[in-house]
């Protein structure tokens, strides 16, 4: 301001020194003094350069926004963890292995008198009706003899007498249960009727009772199962063959 106030009195002054036609109302006035010499001022730039402004307070308040990030930002990142799931050790450890299940015995069910017996399904080559059967002399009682299956000469046990009880009633229903007792060796087990598949979990596999036990072929069983209000006895084929 002082510097266009300075150029204004100089271009006043300047115009003062030259001469000018007398105004009439001028001339009707008092007389003016004559005016001076010209007072010397330094010089005026041909441009001033104005100093930078300071920055507006809202731009000044943008800047500290940009810097300092807002509360919804902050808080953001801790709403992402809180729906992350948990992993498996955060929830209580890793996943625990499934526990195999227990496999079914798949056994042959066949009667001897008016008890059920059983015997391993994969002992089991095939099931016969009666056939003829050659006699041994000098045999035990329980062996009824030979037959001969597909040119293998097999012996033929009465598995009644075997176990101590009355003898087979030899009719119709009657049949021969071919067991396999390794490599080519089988033999035949007279029974008196087969009833077909059963299958139950081990779990259901128990000791004999005593009053089993203390009966007649009791060292050829390996124990019963219960299922379904039915008792299976469990033979025990290599023990009943004598082998």
């Amino acid at each position: 301001m002082d510097i266009l106030a300075a150029r204004k009195k100089a271009a006043e002054r300047a115009k003062a020194a030259k001469p000018e036609k007398a105004d009439p109302l001028e001339q009707s006035g008092p007389e003016t003094a004559p005016a001076g010499p010209a007072e010397e001022f330094p010089p005026i730039p041909d441009r001033v350069v104005p100093d930078e402004p300071a920055p507006a307070p809202q731009q000044a308040a943008g800047t500290a926004r940009e810097a300092v990030p807002t509360e919804a930002q902050a808080v953001r990142p801790c709403a992402a963890v809180a729906n992350t799931p948990p992993s498996p050790e955060q929830a209580g450890g890793p996943d625990r292995e499934q526990e195999p299940q227990e496999q079914d015995l798949e056994m042959l069910s066949f009667l001897l008198g008016s008890e059920e017996y059983v015997v391993a399904v994969d002992r089991v080559r095939e099931v016969l009706t009666p056939r003829e059967i050659t006699p041994v002399p000098h045999a035990a009682n329980y062996l009824l003899g030979v037959c001969s299956l597909r040119g293998i000469v097999m012996p033929i046990i009465d598995l009644n007498l075997r176990l101590g009880l009355s003898a087979s009633a030899r009719d119709e229903k009657s049949r021969i249960i071919v067991v396999s007792l390794g490599h080519d060796d089988q033999v035949g087990l007279f029974v008196d009727r087969v009833r077909g598949v059963v299958r139950f979990t081990p779990s259901l596999v128990q000791p004999a009772p005593e009053t089993v036990e203390q009966a007649a072929g009791a060292e050829f069983l390996k124990g019963i199962a219960r299922q379904n209000d039915r008792l299976y006895i469990l033979l025990d084929v290599e023990k009943a063959v004598g082998s």
